[in-house]
């Protein structure tokens, strides 16, 4: 079967890192893949997706659609005619639309995915919405990561309950970083002299509530025991570095038995969610939490807000997650319980053959019905 699949870009993310799991697979099963991404290439030092895809044998395409160039969208009806796919699977609500507008009276089934429930009320993301609505029909079948997702969805879009089906995320086991490794990362953090580290790993984006939690790190303090110092390790890149920057200036006096890092971006860094004593993951509005699964797989224990998908999952894991509002000022008690978890032996949700095997019995249905 021939696949091509729709993005909205190739930067890193956790929609990203799905699509190139589940292209690894196809091509494994003997598939042929090709992703096309909306956007234009990464810069050099975040095409790891970019890199990885082109490496399983997929033709990876950049359409470089954008506000200055929005027509270029109707270049993908040009690459399907000379692709030729069975089927087309579109990501992410940019590449739904787009996906719809290119397989329009072309009889190829298209399946949708979404990612994410999306909370932003700019003119911009009303207006996805208002589209996304009236061109539902134009999809053969729509699924998305988690059934918070895909009921918020439906009810932004004013839809039926149960017009998007639920295909979990799939995630494979990680790759944890050596003794060695852990040791060298420590020493060129400053890492090396703490007792404790509480950390995460994901995009520097106010989706992601890293400021929410900066601003609950004087109750993590007021924990500390006399003679110890404990880390705060944010690993990741976005638009919120310097806000984030700043808060960590204000409350670093307060907190001098904490030690604050901002690596920005690390092509390995889930390699690396083994090492916090605690994940935190205080996400204002998530799809599914990717990032949460890989710390869970490395059996760290995990804090994470109520937001849409992770009580899901942290149901599924209940040894070592607790799920609670990151609100400033109330948090001492729930940091308190959440350093007592314990440290597990890892546990995947699934693997991302399942995830790929699952959409493919979706494919095979369209195809039939068709």
């Amino acid at each position: 079967m021939k696949i091509l699949l729709i993005i909205t870009g190739l930067f890193p993310g956790g929609a990203e890192k799905i699509v190139l799991e589940q292209v690894r697979n196809l091509i494994g099963m003997g598939h042929d893949c090709t992703v096309v991404s909306l956007q234009k290439s990464p810069p050099e030092a975040e095409r790891t997706i970019a890199d990885a895809l082109e490496k399983t044998g997929a033709k990876v395409i950049f359409a470089g659609v954008d506000f200055r160039h929005p027509f270029r969208v109707f270049s993908l009806r040009k690459i399907l005619r000379e692709e030729k796919p069975h089927i087309v699977h579109s990501h992410l609500m940019h590449g739904n639309l787009a996906g719809r507008l290119a397989v329009l009276w072309s009889g190829i089934p298209l399946i949708n995915t979404i990612h994410i429930a999306e909370k932003r009320t700019a003119f911009k993301v009303r207006l996805l919405f208002l589209l996304d609505r009236l061109t539902f029909r134009y999809c053969d079948a729509c699924t998305a990561v988690s059934a918070a997702s895909a009921r918020y969805h439906e009810k932004r879009c004013s839809l039926p309950e149960g017009s998007i089906r639920v295909i979990l995320n799939g995630s494979d086991p990680v790759r944890q970083a050596s003794a060695e490794e852990l040791q060298k990362f420590r020493r060129q953090y400053g890492l090396d002299s703490v007792q404790k580290i509480i950390g995460s790993l994901g995009r520097l984006d106010f989706q992601k509530g890293y400021d929410i939690f900066l601003k609950t790190v004087p109750e993590i303090h007021d924990l500390i025991p006399e003679g110890e110092r404990w880390g705060i390790l944010l690993m990741g890149d976005g638009p919120e570095r310097k806000k984030l920057e700043g808060i960590i200036a204000e409350y670093a006096p307060q907190c001098p038995k904490l030690h604050f890092v901002l690596t920005g971006y690390l092509p390995e860094g889930r390699t690396l969610l083994g090492l916090p004593d605690l994940f935190v993951m205080p996400s204002r509005y998530e799809g599914f939490g990717l990032t949460l699964t890989e710390a869970l797989s490395c059996g760290t224990p995990c804090l994470c807000s109520e937001a849409d998908s992770l009580p899901e999952l942290c149901a599924i894991f209940p040894e070592n997650t607790l799920c609670a509002a990151f609100v400033p000022g109330k948090m001492k008690q729930i940091y308190k319980k959440a350093l007592a978890l314990p440290r597990t032996e890892g546990k995947l949700l699934r693997d991302c053959r399942t995830m790929t095997e699952e959409y493919l019995a979706l494919y095979r249905e369209k195809l039939c019905t068709k």
